[in-house]
């Protein structure tokens, strides 16, 4: 199966308020996905105000001057369609999925969500309420509790990606609804690039086009902040943190390349990596860690999609007293990966079936195919880079796998043990 049998017509066009209308004619249900990406997320963030971004979107669905709450949730309900909101390290999003024959109103409604909310005091008050929750609650799994001490010891106190999109306990509380409201006024209009709205169904691109322009036509103009971060100095960390769980952990992270276009063959090489690694009980985590020497409860790795420097990830849960074993065989599979006894070409080949059996997977509804062709087009890439995706990573040689292997592991990596209170 080909990727490019799923789409069966593409267009993209700058309108005349500035937005980036792309659209993915899809004529096998009648059902459209409409989802509004646009630059907002913890990469624009001031330190004190960590967080913001996520508690705007948490909100924003919660009340305009035109509905309420339930309003809003009823409308939708009965267009049979589902409506979210979204926020991450680098982009933020709005969608929703209705029958084609509702695509009008849905998009009113979200021209509403979008221009006109009222983010009312009770509304961000329960918001904040349940991301402090959220916050809190991760130290009780012991997964978030290592990738929370690896974040801030890897990238250091003045990155934005030293903690998760939904900030902190400390920053959450303080923040004010005239801080919401500057911000959303920062980012919900028009600057170059920055919004683009992608719509994935059974509708035509003319009709798209009118419709769009009927409700967002009054969009505002904006000045986009600046990214201000600092560069990573990464230098070896061994990060020993005491937890209540009965069990040990290991978490070793390593500094690794973002997306973009000078390094698309290390990002694609690591992406198959992880995949090598990881990729659940197939993965050679799983096969040497646990089935051959019964080390750990899980094992695995993964590298995430970033615009600023990204992070290569290795982990593994076990007992306590075994945690010394479990360096040692993490080191030997390092060591191995750098010396080519692992990872060959029929290993590389294997691995990019199971890569393009998944992104294929990952494309069977429109809401999740407008989902790539925005996030390749926030992301600088062109939307059309979702098709010449899995074409590129079949380019990867063995030899750029190595290189990539020998340019991140290093001597220069996090490793955060956690250790059971006695």
């Amino acid at each position: 199966m080909n990727i490019s049998s799923l789409f069966s017509y593409q267009n993209k066009e700058t309108l005349d308020n500035g937005i980036i209308l792309i659209h993915n004619y899809n004529s096998e249900q009648p059902i459209v996905a409409f989802t509004i990406f646009l630059k907002m997320g913890s990469i624009y963030e001031p330190q004190n105000i960590c967080g913001i971004s996520a508690l705007l979107q948490s909100v924003i669905i919660k009340g305009t001057k035109n509905r309420t709450a339930q309003q809003i949730a009823e409308e939708i309900e009965t267009l049979g369609g589902s409506i979210s909101a979204d926020s991450d390290y680098d982009y933020s999003t709005l969608s929703v999925a209705v029958g084609s024959q509702y695509f009008d109103k849905a998009v009113e409604i979200m021209a509403d969500i979008f221009l006109n909310p009222t983010f009312k005091e009770n509304e961000i008050e329960k918001e904040k309420f349940n991301l402090i929750a959220y916050v809190v609650s991760r130290k009780d799994n012991i997964f978030n509790l290592a990738i929370d001490e690896l974040l801030y010891n890897l990238y250091g106190k003045k990155h934005p990606y030293k903690q998760i999109p939904e900030g902190n306990t400390k920053t959450l509380k303080k923040i004010s609804r005239k801080q919401l409201l500057d911000w959303w006024q920062k980012f919900y209009g028009i600057d170059y690039k920055n919004i683009v709205i992608v719509v994935s169904g059974d509708i035509d691109f003319e009709n798209t086009k009118k419709i769009i322009m009927k409700h967002f036509e009054k969009i505002p103009k904006i000045k986009l902040p600046k990214i201000e971060y600092e560069n990573i100095k990464i230098k070896h960390k061994y990060v020993k943190k005491k937890a209540h769980f009965k069990q040990g952990y290991l978490m070793y992270g390593y500094k690794a390349p973002n997306l973009s276009k000078e390094k698309i063959k290390n990002f694609l090489s690591l992406k198959l990596l992880s995949l090598y690694l990881g990729g659940g009980m197939s993965g050679k985590l799983f096969e040497i860690l646990r089935e051959q020497n019964s080390l750990g409860y899980e094992t695995n790795c993964f590298y995430p999609t970033r615009f600023l420097d990204s992070h290569f990830v290795i982990y593994i849960g076990l007992d306590y007293d075994r945690v010394s074993i479990g360096k040692q065989k993490i080191k030997e599979i390092i060591d191995k990966l750098k010396s080519n006894e692992f990872f060959d070409d029929e290993d590389l080949n294997e691995v990019k079936s199971k890569f393009r059996g998944r992104y294929l997977l990952d494309h069977q509804t429109n809401l999740r195919q407008s989902w790539y062709l925005g996030f390749w087009e926030i992301m600088s890439f062109g939307y059309e880079y979702d098709k010449k995706y899995l074409e590129e990573v079949d380019k990867i040689s063995i030899e750029d796998v190595r290189r990539a292997v020998n340019e991140i592991f290093n001597e220069e990596f996090v490793l955060v043990e956690i250790i059971p209170k006695k």
